[in-house]
């Protein structure tokens, strides 16, 4: 399942007088349709996406060859069960959206299950909650429509790029989020007693 928002964004300039304006706060207000959640976060107008992962948050091997294999997937489009997509362009690496897909990976094999819920257990957040959350907080135009993403995949011997990417392709949701064009994204791996985790994180507005 795949969790995207479109919504307008409401930006409203917070700094006061004699701040200057590289410190000036900005309010975003994000309408999540798909979960019925409406929220508000703090960011900055210098914001960018942060591109080196974060020390505690390293990318391992695994994940840079799923993201590679992800972008290989895009660059040729692709046939969904619900039509034709183009070429998109590549998904390129942001870390804050790497440390939304650990942490939401380390609570799944936390649970021990193999379910794949897009809440969150521990306080109910959705994707764009939770990806917000981690750091991922950029100015968007106003009335953009903006996506944020979210893909899940499970198994006890799942650790072929080529098994998941194919899982993904016969969900027309999933499928759909592979050829997004946009251009951030993330994507972890946890594995546990319970078998192997993977969550790809998408977020952005097209010609951005």
């Amino acid at each position: 399942m795949l969790g995207a928002v479109v919504g307008a964004l409401v930006l409203v300039g917070c700094g006061g007088g004699g701040t200057p304006p590289e410190e000036n706060q900005v309010r975003v207000q994000v309408v999540d349709g798909n979960y019925g959640v409406t929220f508000e976060y703090l960011t900055v107008p210098t914001f960018t996406p942060l591109r080196t992962a974060l020390a505690e948050f390293p990318q391992s091997v695994a994940e840079g060859a799923m993201l590679a294999a992800i972008n290989a997937e895009r660059a040729r489009g692709g046939v969904c069960p619900t039509g034709s997509f183009p070429a998109a362009r590549p998904l390129q690496f942001e870390a804050h959206l790497h440390r939304a897909a650990t942490l939401y990976g380390r609570e799944l094999v936390t649970a021990g299950k193999m379910e794949l819920p897009h809440r969150s257990r521990v306080d109910n957040r959705v994707p764009s909650q939770r990806m917000v959350d981690a750091g991922y907080r950029p100015v968007p135009p106003s009335r953009v429509q903006w996506v944020f993403g979210e893909s899940l995949a499970a198994g006890t011997d799942l650790t072929s790029p080529a098994e998941v990417i194919a899982a993904w392709k016969d969900s027309p949701s999933h499928c759909r989020a592979l050829f997004e064009n946009i251009g951030n994204g993330a994507v972890a791996r946890v594995d546990g007693a319970a078998g192997t985790y993977w969550v790809l994180n998408i977020a952005g507005w097209e010609n951005e």
